[in-house]
């Protein structure tokens, strides 16, 4: 019956004049609207091919067979609701059978944060999709704001299904539950954040285990990042280059031109694994003597070597994600270990105020061995520890000078390089 109905919309405009053959041939300003309940049986195909495909807030579809869309513009109300054994074809508006001249282009999408389409997606535009704010066609709904606006639920399997079905974030948020995930993603089938943080990848975790966000800040350009979570939670992601975040403490030789930004609904513990492109990397970064940083404040990031498994795959355990979406501690990026990489401090306030306490030498941890030696005016040796745990409070010393010997290797099989320097202590120390 439905598609009678349509058949007899497509036959009203053919007797409407002079417009009949742009109308015909390309479909333009040509929609469907529905807003009721609708039940596509399993072995069954409805098709889409005008210009707008419009969900209202009442719509419900069951669709256990193929609902196909070649639409340029689907428009979601927060009512509608999708379910089914089925499927939902997203096609390239340039391949619409019935509308010959139909331009080729992406599709727009306004998900409006609607209700989780809980059926399989099959992406099949080589042309991108991309989540758009579009016009309410007349149902009189509020559209969210933000993020928010047109973002998009997906409560099943989204399937990347061929080379440029990208989905681009625009702006947007782009949500999974705890059962959606992406299918069949790479470096030509992946999510578009486009440089910036106003849209994030979301995924809600319902325990333990591992999401990989498909993300890149343009078409191609791919670094994905995978959270392996300890416990049920969300999370937000997406990412930038260096340029946009702004930021600073980072030597641009000894890293690599990305910031990633990751947060969670609440303090979440998770491993991180971070992939770049090698073409980002500065002129001193080495893979294998790479860590993941976590932005602290200032000039400060907090640098942890972890393992890379594979060429431009670095994995950090352990990490805290904040709940707090505008918190420093949100970005991550990496940064090659080397000498200048170290912060050795000429000061430490060993008081018990639990600031600046001990000896402490940032960036260690990156180097894959390390002793320090500390000596005082006389020469005698008052400290010595094999890899340094940035626990030397000078216990049982007098406040003055002392004098450090620090070696460290960047690997097992790496010479040793020799840092000297000296150290005051002061107990009493007042700002």
């Amino acid at each position: 019956m439905k598609v009678f109905i349509y058949k007899i919309a497509l036959l009203a405009i053919v007797f409407c004049g002079s417009n009949f053959q742009l109308l015909a041939q390309n479909g333009a300003g040509s929609s469907t609207v529905d807003n009721s309940t609708v039940t596509i049986a399993s072995g069954t195909i409805e098709q889409r091919f005008t210009e707008g495909s419009f969900f209202g807030p009442d719509a419900v579809w069951v669709i256990d067979g193929v609902l196909e869309i070649y639409s340029k513009n689907v428009w979601i109300a927060q009512g509608a609701k999708f379910s089914g054994t089925g499927k939902i074809v997203i096609y390239n508006p340039g391949d619409n059978p019935y509308y010959v001249d139909m331009p080729a282009g992406s599709t727009h999408i306004d998900g409006n944060n609607s209700a989780f389409i809980k059926l399989l997606i099959e992406h099949r535009n080589d042309n991108n999709i991309v989540l758009s704010n579009l016009t309410d066609p007349g149902y009189g709904t509020t559209n969210p704001v933000g993020a928010l606006g047109a973002q998009l639920n997906i409560g099943a399997e989204l399937n990347l299904a061929v080379n440029g079905a990208n989905i681009i974030l625009n702006g947007n948020n782009l949500g999974f539950d705890a059962v959606g995930l992406p299918t069949n993603y790479s470096a030509r089938r992946m999510f578009v954040t486009d440089n910036s943080i106003s849209g994030h990848v979301i995924k809600d975790y319902a325990a333990a285990g591992k999401f990989e966000f498909p993300i890149g800040i343009d078409v191609d350009d791919y670094t994905p990042a995978t959270v392996d979570m300890k416990e049920a939670g969300r999370i937000y992601a997406s990412v930038q280059n260096h340029a946009a975040t702004n930021l600073s403490g980072i030597k641009p030789e000894l890293g690599m031109d990305r910031n990633w930004h990751i947060y969670a609904d609440r303090l979440l513990k998770a491993d991180l694994s971070l992939q770049h492109n090698s073409y980002t990397n500065g002129n001193l970064f080495k893979d294998a003597n790479a860590g993941i940083a976590q932005y602290v404040s200032g000039t400060k990031w907090d640098i942890v070597r972890g393992s890379n498994t594979l060429p431009s795959l670095h994995t950090r355990y352990g990490v805290i994600f904040s709940n707090d979406a505008t918190a420093n501690t949100t970005w991550f990026t990496k940064y090659a270990v080397s000498g200048t990489s170290l912060n050795i401090p000429n000061l430490f306030t060993p008081n018990g105020d639990g600031a600046n306490d001990t000896f402490e030498i940032r960036g260690l941890g990156l180097f894959a061995e390390n002793d320090l030696t500390i000596i005082n005016r006389w020469g005698n040796e008052v400290f010595k520890q094999t890899n340094y745990k940035n626990n030397w409070n000078g216990e049982g010393l007098n406040e003055g000078t002392y004098y450090y010997v620090l070696r460290v290797k960047e690997a097992g099989t790496s010479d040793w390089q020799v840092f000297k320097g000296w150290v005051t202590l002061i107990r009493a120390f007042k700002k």
